[in-house]
């Protein structure tokens, strides 16, 4: 049986990987019906970003009841965990832009 320090990590993660396909929808849809690349780019990172501070946030008024460690490598794993994300975000947003143009101008178009 899980202990509820297990259940809570595994829900802090869930949490800030949700983060990832939230931005990712948001920057994809505003992209194919507006057609601007950079601004809404940005604001999905930042979105990305405020459910990862969020979460870790969250973490540090949970996890100092457990233990010092418990909090830290909470605060830790959150960081690389969110940071992890934007790298990929922007990677994915990078790859599919020109094909998201491409949606943009047939949008118009039809």
């Amino acid at each position: 049986m899980l202990s509820e320090a297990d259940l809570n990590i595994i829900f802090y993660i869930l949490f800030l990987i949700s983060g990832l396909p939230l931005s990712y929808k948001y920057a994809v849809f505003m992209v194919k019906h507006t057609g601007m690349v950079a601004p809404h780019f940005f604001i999905g990172m930042m979105l990305n970003l405020c459910v990862g501070i969020l979460g870790i946030v969250g973490w540090i008024f949970f996890a100092p009841t457990i233990s010092i460690y418990f909090t830290l490598g909470g605060i830790y794993l959150g960081a690389w965990i969110t940071a992890f994300s934007l790298i990929l975000l922007i990677t994915m947003l990078l790859l599919k832009r020109r094909a998201l143009l491409k949606s943009f101008e047939h949008w118009i178009t039809s």
